[in-house]
Parts: structure tokens; sequence; C-alpha cells
């Protein structure tokens, strides 16, 4: 038994987004997945300066996508 562990961190969220929700989306995919781990680049005021541009969604956007993965049995973390 293999332990699976993803990083996604790409830097441009029209990537690496819908990357993740495929993640979610597709059990044939996350079944095989034991930790997963997204830098989500998210908007935020605080680090607006350095990834302006790269950023879409929120916070929030992060805890439901988050949410819905622990829910698949995948241990999900993320950072902004």
């Amino acid at each position: 038994d293999d332990l699976i562990v993803v990083k996604l961190d790409i830097d441009y969220s029209d990537i690496e987004v819908p990357l993740a929700h495929q993640l979610l989306e597709d059990d044939s995919i996350n079944k095989l997945v034991d930790q997963f781990y997204f830098e989500h680049h998210v908007e935020m005021n605080e680090i607006a300066r350095c990834w302006r541009g790269f950023m879409k969604g929120s916070v929030q956007d992060s805890f439901e996508l988050m949410n819905g993965l622990r829910k698949k049995g995948v241990a999900a973390h993320f950072w902004v």
C-alpha cells in the first residue's frame, strides 16, 4: 500500500484551480491520493503586490475545496 502525496503550486490560478477541482470531482483520481497540499492563489490585499494578476477566488473557496476533498477521504491542506 503506497502513500500518495500531491503538492499543487503552479502559481497560475487558471491552471491550478481546474486541476484541484478535477481531483475533487473525479473519484478515480481522488481515491488514489492520501495527502493533498495546495497553494491557492486567492484574492487577498495582503498578498496582492506579489501575486497581482494571478489571484482568483477567495479563502472561502479554499475552505470549500478542502472540505469537499476531506469528505472524500483526502487529507487536504492549503496555504495562501
